[in-house]
């Protein structure tokens, strides 16, 4: 499997609009209909957006920066047709051809790229790849932190108000108070933090999740403040709670581990108009978690297939906890070599308690887990000698490993979110059979 760069997302693209009004408009201009073309050559985007004069706006993004140009007379940058080409080509990829930007843009990303010192970034493959200029590069990384201070420091007082108010007057509030404080974090340049806030709607009538959620929002600013005390590792998990973007290219660059992987399970996420999909993999003592974006209903890119074992070079993205990761190269289908014994109940929280420990914003990890009993309810449980812990999923999957287990203890792969047990797949017969994906809102 060739790998490809992170998908800039929809979040990530409206962090880097200079104001409110231009991501709002970007938005309302991010649909086909309104572009008279849409390319997408290596390393670039370029399209002509058709505006209220006689002549569409030529508007071009060299992706390498990402950098703007566009024949509009905004002064903001990036301006709306930028923002909204951005948002196309995460939401729309599949509308985007490959033919070659006019003299004028080529012009000034072979500027862009003569001034880097590398080859344009819309040369052919295998010519080079544009390089962005590192002074450049650090302007808007400080820029980029400014706002995302600025963005935390507003929502360091948001949360001592509510603290201050009481968490039993919480409820009480309207949606519009949350929605308005992430969609500040996102003009921060944020998106990470703001997920985390239009999240707390979830926790309002369970008053011990909620004071757990907020405290977690309340570290992740505290985090921030000091982050100049953290180590590198630490550093890149508090960048990646608060949504900076993953650079593909150091990733991939950096090398990786190239051993026999098992395909263990899938899952998928779904917030407003993404969706997540995350493909577990395991060799040994090491896990790895591919990630691929949908927005808008689009489906997602081919993955790997659950069930099956690969050859691959796995190339895990920095942090403590070595999970989200990048496939360089092809991975080749190889024969699944024996599964490792399952963990205990105990021993899972265990694991997970100590990844926290090293990463407070980790979401979820997966565990080979078992043998465990089945215990049907509302909610459901896996019970073994060492504990319980609630089970969730479909009806379908629920019911299917249950007929499986045939009233006997089963060995299930699992993400555990610090709530719920999520089987992905189930050890049968020493066959590993995958459930579909489950969808979580």
């Amino acid at each position: 499997m060739t790998p490809t760069p992170t998908p800039l997302t929809p979040d990530t693209v409206l962090a880097l609009a200079p104001d409110a009004a231009s991501a709002q408009a970007g938005r309302k201009l991010a649909t086909p209909s309104n572009w008279q073309n849409l390319n997408a050559p290596t390393g670039s985007l370029w399209g002509q957006c058709q505006g209220s004069g006689k002549n569409p706006y030529l508007t071009g993004v060299d992706l390498s920066g990402p950098a703007f140009k566009c024949s509009c007379p905004s002064r903001k940058f990036p301006c709306k047709h930028a923002l909204a080409l951005l948002l196309l080509h995460a939401t729309h990829t599949s509308d985007f051809g490959a033919a070659p930007p006019p003299e004028s843009l080529q012009t000034w990303l072979d500027g862009r790229a003569a001034r880097a010192g590398t080859p344009p970034p819309a040369a052919p493959a295998g010519e080079g790849r544009a390089a962005p200029d590192p002074a450049a590069q650090a302007r808007r990384r400080a820029a980029r932190e400014k706002k995302v201070s600025l963005g935390l420091d507003a929502l360091q007082t948001f949360l001592k108000d509510l603290i201050r108010d009481g968490l039993a007057h919480a409820p009480t509030r309207p949606y519009s108070d949350w929605d308005t404080q992430a969609a500040r974090l996102v003009d921060a340049q944020a998106p990470g933090a703001a997920r985390l806030v239009r999240q707390i709607p979830d926790h309002l009538h369970d008053p011990a999740a909620l004071l757990a959620h907020l405290a977690r929002l309340h570290l992740l600013t505290e985090a921030w403040t000091h982050r100049d005390t953290l180590s590198d590792t630490e550093q890149a998990d508090l960048r990646a709670a608060l949504g900076f973007p993953l650079d593909s290219a150091t990733v991939l660059d950096g090398g990786g581990l190239r051993a026999h992987w098992q395909v263990m399970g899938q899952s998928v996420t779904e917030e407003d108009t993404l969706s997540t999909r995350r493909t577990w993999l395991a060799s040994g003592d090491h896990t790895a978690l591919l990630l691929d974006f949908s927005a808008a209903g689009r489906p997602f890119p081919p993955a790997l297939t659950p069930g099956t074992a690969v050859q691959a070079e796995v190339c895990h993205a920095p942090g403590t906890v070595p999970q989200r990761a990048l496939l360089r190269g092809e991975a080749t289908a190889t024969t699944s070599p024996p599964h490792a014994p399952g963990l205990t109940l105990d021993a899972l929280l265990d694991r997970h308690g100590a990844a926290l420990a090293l990463n407070p914003w980790l979401d979820r990890t997966a565990h080979l887990t078992g043998p465990v009993h089945l215990l049907p309810g509302d909610p459901w449980h896996a019970q073994d000698s060492t504990g319980r812990l609630p089970l969730t999923g479909s009806d379908r999957t629920l019911h299917t490993l249950l007929a499986l287990s045939g009233g006997q203890p089963v060995t299930v792969y699992a993400e555990w979110n610090g709530a719920a047990l999520t089987p992905l797949s189930v050890l049968h017969g020493g066959t590993l059979h995958p459930f579909r994906p489950t969808v979580d809102a």
